[in-house]
This record gives structure tokens, C-alpha cells and sequence, in this order.
């Protein structure tokens, strides 16, 4: 029972995400922006291939609300918003990646044991057997011996994901909106995906 209660405190408590609040380029009109470029992303030093992991979590949530997704021959994303001249390119730096470990923890307790002395005395005495009640006590004493458990204990850390992503108009250069994410798991692809999608669902929102 007490695992259970455990393990769910852990599903409710230890995954927690973002966002923060971005940071937008005030006069920057979203209105007019037709094409979202989605480039590559670097890996995290931390595993081979979670560039194209997270890019791919990137493309899929955006194909979730409707946009039509393809990719062009200099390797981007090309995710349609409008019929609209503008475009931005988004940029992704993953800044924590983490897969979720099992660690196994050797514990030893020692329980050194103790002695108990229970000492007993009669309650019915007369005057004669008052003066002599030293002698009318008893004692026993009981030892109980000591013990040693030893053992290991399973336990397991969580999946963490972390990214912040920028977008760039295509023409200008200038930064118009950049924001961080970040996501707390027990498995790895569900912590992508949920992160993600934090961040491409208030990226929807700027355009309207």
C-alpha cells in the first residue's frame, strides 16, 4: 500500500512544466506571417538523436492543429499558416535531456538488541514481612538478541526534458518571440511529447 501511495505522489507532484511567460517583439504583426520554418535541432550531449527526437515531437504537434506540414529540399519543416507573405524561422536548443534511470541502493540495519529486568515485589505483607521486603523481591531479567537485515532498495529517477525555442523573422533577422519549456517524467518519449506540446499550443495562439 505504501508503494502505491508512493508512486502516485510521484505521477502528480514531480511532473510539473512550463511555460514561462515569452518574451514577443511588441510591433511584430503575427497576422501577416504565412510559413513557419522548423530547423534542425542540435543533440544534447546527453543522447545521440534527441535533435531529431525533439523536431519530430515539433512537427507532429503542429500537424495536431491543422497545419500542413512539409519538408524542403535544405532539410526544414515548412509548416503552412496562411496565404500571407512573412515567414519565420523557429529554432530549438535543447537544453536538458535526461532518461529516467534505475538505481539500486544496498541498505544495512543493525538492531544491537537490549535487555530488560522486570522487578517484582509482593503486595501482601504483613508487619512482620514489611521489615524483610528487601528479601521478598524477585528480578528477571530478559535479553533479547540483536539482528541484521541487509538488503537493497530499487529506485528510480525521473525523465527530464528542457528546451528553448526562438523565432526569427525570415527577412529581417530580427528576433520577434522566444520562450523555454521545460518537462518532468517517468518515461522519456511521453516527457518530449508533453513538453512539446506546451510549447507549439502558445505558439498557436500567435496566429490568429
Amino acid at each position: 500500500m505504501i508503494q502505491k501511495n508512493l508512486i502516485l505522489v510521484m505521477i502528480l507532484f514531480s511532473c510539473w512544466s512550463g511555460p514561462e511567460t515569452p518574451a514577443i517583439q511588441a510591433k511584430y504583426d503575427f497576422k501577416n506571417v504565412g510559413k513557419l520554418f522548423i530547423n534542425s535541432i542540435p543533440d544534447h550531449s546527453n543522447m545521440l538523436g534527441s535533435g531529431a527526437m525533439v523536431r519530430n515531437a515539433l512537427s507532429h504537434n503542429f500537424l495536431k492543429y491543422g497545419y500542413v506540414i512539409t519538408e524542403s529540399n535544405d532539410n526544414l519543416f515548412e509548416v503552412q499558416i496562411k496565404q500571407k507573405v512573412n515567414s519565420l524561422e523557429l529554432f530549438c536548443m535543447i537544453t536538458e535531456f535526461t532518461d529516467s534511470e534505475m538505481i539500486v541502493v544496498p541498505y544495512r540495519h543493525e538492531d544491537r538488541g537490549y535487555t530488560k529486568t522486570v522487578v517484582q515485589q509482593s503486595a501482601d505483607l504483613n508487619q512482620e514481612e514489611k521489615s524483610k521486603s528487601s528479601q521478598l523481591q524477585t528480578s528477571t531479567t530478559t535479553t533479547h538478541a540483536g539482528k541484521v537485515r541487509e538488503g537493497n532498495i530499487v529506485e528510480y529517477t525521473h525523465s527530464k526534458v528542457g528546451i528553448m525555442l526562438k523565432m526569427i523573422d525570415k527577412r529581417s533577422g530580427n528576433l520577434v518571440w522566444s520562450n523555454s519549456y521545460w518537462y518532468s517524467g517517468l518515461e522519456l518519449q511521453r516527457t518530449i511529447d508533453l513538453c512539446i506540446k506546451n510549447s507549439v499550443k502558445q505558439i498557436n495562439k500567435l496566429f490568429p
